[in-house]
């Protein structure tokens, strides 16, 4: 059995009226399509966030791959 998803279409102006929740609807999982006054419809996509920033630990042991420094200084030597 297939699972129906939910998707809403809303104006711009009315998107631009609630915003935020709109937005809130769409990180929940709910599909929200926008449609202009021409009638085309655009898709609000929810978007990961970025990893967290190594600590300087896991920064030095990036740099003891051998094998990956090789890569890199191949990389730059290729680009200059």
């Amino acid at each position: 059995m297939a699972l129906i998803a939910v998707m809403n279409v809303i104006s711009i102006d009315e998107a631009r009226t609630q915003l935020e929740a709109v937005c809130e609807r769409a990180l929940a999982g709910e599909i929200i399509r926008l449609r202009n006054h021409a009638g085309a419809l655009v898709e609000l996509t929810p978007v990961p966030g970025a990893p967290p920033p190594l600590d300087s630990a896991e920064l030095a042991r990036s740099y003891e791959d051998a094998e990956w420094a090789g890569f890199e200084n191949h990389c730059g030597k290729v680009s200059d």
